[in-house]
């Protein structure tokens, strides 16, 4: 099943991803602290350049001369061409680094960066084989423990909704062209469950009638 990859993009410049943030200087020697939005990333690599990005803020070209993950924390420490002091790494916290994708590691078969997926329907195939629309991917957000999809969706006379889907391979059957999920039971509010969850549980049994009393009985 697809495999999220962390990420964010920018419609903008859709030829490069941001993987990482700078959270703060590391020493006195420019050297920054970067939190890696996707715990598991190598993106990060000597040698390669990245854009340094913060809103109203001109983007800043740089090249990674050292990267040293820090075990068992989804942070790396990075030095950077031309930051030799812990003022000017100070001055880089709160950006973003943006890497080309031509840079980025390959995906699997099966993975997916989340930022791929905004704009996507999602879908899911009803109990009766017929397909399902459940509304477009238009944000990404987190509970802490996972990474979720906002998904808007709008009835016929009703104001728009949204619901959150755990961006989980058990969940996300297919990404391609859109969004196919696999749901259990609960998931879907009530508006776009409908009656499939009856019909997934099963029919109830009929209580057999009672028989009258035979006179005298």
């Amino acid at each position: 099943m697809p495999a999220p990859k962390p990420s964010a993009s920018d419609p903008s410049d859709p030829s490069a991803l941001a993987v990482a943030a700078v959270v703060g200087a590391h020493g006195v020697r420019g050297w920054v602290r970067v939190h890696l939005y996707d715990p598991n990333s190598s993106a990060l690599r000597r040698g390669l350049v990245v854009t340094l990005r913060a809103p109203q803020q001109e983007p800043l070209p740089l090249k990674l001369t050292a990267v040293e993950p820090i075990p068992g924390k989804p942070v790396c420490r990075v030095q950077l061409a031309g930051i030799t002091d812990r003022d000017q790494a100070e001055a880089l916290r709160g950006r973003e680094l943006w890497l080309a994708r031509a840079d980025l590691p390959r995906l699997a078969k099966d993975e997916f960066y989340l930022a791929d997926i905004l704009g996507l329907p999602v879908e899911r195939l009803r109990p009766d084989g017929s397909v399902q629309p459940l509304g477009t991917v238009v944000g990404l957000t987190s509970n802490g423990a996972q990474d979720l999809l906002e998904v808007e969706f709008q009835l016929e006379g009703r104001r728009p909704d949204t619901w959150l889907l755990p961006a989980l391979p058990q969940f996300i059957a297919e990404v391609e062209g859109r969004v196919l999920v696999e749901l259990p039971l609960g998931m879907l509010p009530d508006a776009l469950a409908g009656d499939d969850e009856a019909v997934e549980e099963g029919p109830k049994p009929t209580e057999e009638p009672e028989e009258p009393e035979e006179p005298g009985a």
